[in-house]
């Protein structure tokens, strides 16, 4: 994967790589021991799912392919899926979302802090060291602290080194995530066994000061309880199959559903309103899924980072989007490191995944669905203040 990066995201990486906050090293929380290169901060939070997808353009004449007189665009891949009006989704309880920039991480930082028996963490990127320090001190207040930590990255450099010889010199136990994953991209950290925090954001120096992200806090018992038994597996290097209601990556992880078929049912459940935002847009049935979604009059906005259309697969799926008209347009501040989709401003889903092929069928990710509806029109109304501001692609 390493060896397909183009020279031209490396380069494009090397020269955003002082902008882009998504790859900066949370306010206040020093950069970690490890030199990070620019290109290699850059690189981290971004080519992790960047992996082109197979969206290039064909001509159309498959089903359900036409909106009026648009003759020659794009062929869609099936139509809306009908199940949403008999088998609904599972949505988690519990659920509540904070969104990013707003407290530097303040309130994040104060939930590890305040663990009273164990903190048990998948990162794909840390590099803070308020936070380092923070599992440390557990650790030495006699809590249960285990962390996970991504190992390989889209460059050759190991953003997480210095991370895991800190706190292996401070006790914690900390483990590589497993090989068969192309990453662990999951931002995830258990606390008590009580509640998770299931994230967009990294833990990184400027993340919550400068991206836009979504934090959910998640104290479904059964939601819980499949992270722990994931985090187990994956801490374990054992593989793991759960049924659960949150959205698991790799596909086919979640035996109930897997997961392109998942987030697709989802976005085929929209019957007024559908708002995407993503830092990274590319799978072919999530993007054909958008679009059916816009034929169907539902109304559509997407929301993409501006800084960050460079492969192949990102432009044909705009150009694709954008040839059915679909409202897509690129932010550029707050940094866009989102990952979040909410149908009919009721229910909302939040995760690591951003909708690429490698996220959702190579990397281990997490992300959870909620019908509460305060949080859907919260995230909802950050995402149409952050469309209103975008410009057009």
């Amino acid at each position: 994967m390493v060896a397909a990066v183009s020279s031209r995201w490396w380069f494009g990486s090397l020269i955003r790589a002082v902008a882009v906050a998504g790859r900066r090293p949370l306010r206040g929380l020093r950069p970690a021991v490890v030199t990070f290169t620019l290109a290699a901060v850059a690189a981290a939070c971004n080519g992790a799912d960047l992996t082109p997808a197979s969206v290039a353009p064909t001509t159309s004449g498959g089903p359900g392919i036409s909106d009026g007189d648009d003759t020659g665009t794009p062929a869609l891949d099936g139509g809306r899926d009908p199940a949403p009006d008999t088998v609904p989704l599972a949505m988690s309880s519990g659920v509540t979302i904070q969104v990013q920039p707003t407290d530097s991480g303040a309130a994040l930082l104060s939930a590890i802090r305040g663990a009273k028996k164990s903190v048990h963490m998948t990162m794909y990127l840390l590099t803070s060291n308020e936070v380092i320090g923070a599992l440390g001190d557990l650790k030495q207040a006699g809590k249960d602290v285990k962390v996970i930590l991504n190992r390989n990255f889209p460059t050759s450099t190991n953003e997480n080194q210095g991370a895991f010889t800190t706190l292996k010199n401070r006790g914690v136990q900390v483990q590589w995530a497993p090989t068969g994953y192309t990453f662990t991209h999951a931002k995830t950290i258990l606390i008590d066994s009580e509640k998770a925090l299931i994230m967009t954001m990294n833990l990184t120096y400027s993340s919550a000061k400068t991206n836009r992200e979504y934090l959910a806090t998640d104290t479904d018992p059964d939601d819980v309880a499949d992270l722990e038994k994931i985090f187990d597996a994956d801490f374990s290097n054992k593989a793991i199959h759960v049924a659960s209601k949150l959205v698991i990556s790799p596909d086919g992880a979640n035996t109930l559903h897997p997961t392109r078929s998942h987030l697709k049912q989802f976005i085929d459940s929209a019957k007024t309103s559908l708002d995407v935002e993503a830092q990274s847009l590319s799978d072919t049935t999530i993007v054909d899924a958008i679009i059916l979604a816009h034929q169907a009059k539902v109304a559509v906005r997407v929301v993409v980072d501006a800084q960050t259309i460079t492969t192949d697969g990102q432009k044909a799926a705009i150009a694709k989007l954008k040839e059915y008209g679909v409202p897509i347009r690129g932010l550029k501040s707050p940094d866009m490191h989102a990952k979040a989709i909410v149908v009919d401003e009721s229910r909302t889903f939040v995760g690591s995944q951003n909708m690429t092929p490698t996220a959702l069928t190579q990397n281990r990710e997490v992300g959870v669905l909620t019908d509460a509806a305060s949080e859907a029109v919260k995230v909802s109304q950050v995402i149409r203040g952050d469309f209103d501001k975008a410009t057009d692609l």
